[in-house]
């Protein structure tokens, strides 16, 4: 097991040594790296390594082997520019050593008016977009202090009339250490997978080969050639601890280190408070260290109230955007 720790970390530090351009809107997906839960909303994203709620699966898939009931979750986000975003997911206990799950992720927008250069006004037509994905996850102890799990997921990109699809997997880890009130440290690849090309008849043409000849056909069937776009590949590797605990409270604190494909290297922080297993307050940071980051100060909070049949779980989160305003997000949740 150490050689196995020694080795991630050999890996992790050879990746974030590297460090060129940031290859800012270069990949397809981009439904994949928005936030799934205020939980994880108001953390900074930095939740891969805490006890995991409805939405573990999307965060780190090894972290839902903290799951000891069963969880549903649903979350609503307004996205950015008048889109919305929503997440349904399950988390199952099989076993002490094994769960098991997945969710569905939506983003969309409303319909929108078709406009050429000849009819500036709209033709009488609209069009709208959307993506889709569908995750089936596992997670399982394989020692009392390392745990793996796995998303393999399908991805659907949709404009109009034309469409893009791929499959894509996330791995991750958890190890539990003795230091530090049980410190644990935690590694995730995400979207590892196939490229994405639209097709669809919006690309149905009618060409003319031949425009300065005389007696030819100028209206040949042609369609436009689309290009590949990669997923939008990001490891991370971080740890979490909880640094202070009594019978009323507890404090606990992540810290995450990214190396995306699309962007520069950062830092994800976050911190919880939870007060009696009943009230929680959240704040952190995202892409802390990103250069021209627009993404600022997290906070949240979440409400627990048992039932007869179970546990209901409100969470909410907010986060700044700068010039592009704030998000906010609604997460309910049950466990059983």
């Amino acid at each position: 097991m150490k050689r196995l720790i020694i080795s991630i970390l050999l890996i992790s530090f050879s990746i974030f040594a590297q460090n060129d351009v940031s290859k800012v809107g270069t990949t397809a997906g981009d439904i994949l790296t928005i936030p799934a839960s205020a939980r994880g909303l108001a953390l900074g994203n930095a939740v891969a390594g805490m006890p995991g709620d409805g939405s573990v699966f999307f965060w780190n898939p090894a972290s839902a082997t903290f799951v000891t009931e069963t969880k549903i979750s649903a979350s609503y986000i307004p996205w950015l520019v008048d889109t919305d975003f929503q997440h349904f997911s399950v988390v199952i206990p099989v076993d002490k050593d094994l769960v098991i799950g997945g969710y569905i992720a939506m983003w969309g927008m409303d319909d929108m008016i078709v406009r050429t250069e000849q009819e500036q006004q709209g033709t009488g037509q609209y069009f709208d977009a959307g993506d889709f994905v569908l995750a089936i996850s596992a997670a399982k102890k394989m020692t009392d202090r390392f745990a793996i799990g796995l998303n393999l997921k399908y991805l659907q990109e949709r404009i109009w009339h034309s469409t893009a699809r791929g499959f894509a997997l996330d791995f991750g880890t958890v190890y539990h250490t003795d230091i530090l009130n049980g410190l644990k440290i935690i590694t995730n690849l995400n979207n590892y997978g196939t490229d994405m090309k639209m097709s669809g008849r919006d690309l149905d043409i009618l060409n003319d080969p031949l425009p300065t000849g005389d007696g030819n056909n100028g209206e040949i069937p042609a369609q436009y050639s689309t290009d590949d776009w990669a997923l939008p590949l990001n490891f991370r590797f971080g740890i979490a601890t909880e640094i202070f605990k009594n019978d009323l409270i507890s404090l606990i604190v992540e810290i995450d280190a990214l190396h995306p494909s699309n962007n520069y290297e950062a830092i994800d922080l976050g911190g919880e408070l939870n007060i009696r297993d009943m009230l929680f307050l959240r704040a952190g940071f995202s892409s802390l260290g990103q250069s021209d980051s627009i993404e600022g100060l997290s906070v949240g909070g979440g409400l627990v109230i048992p039932t007869e049949f179970g546990k209901i779980h409100f969470d909410y989160g907010y986060r700044d955007y700068g010039d592009l305003g704030y998000i906010q997000a609604m997460t309910i949740g049950f466990s059983l």
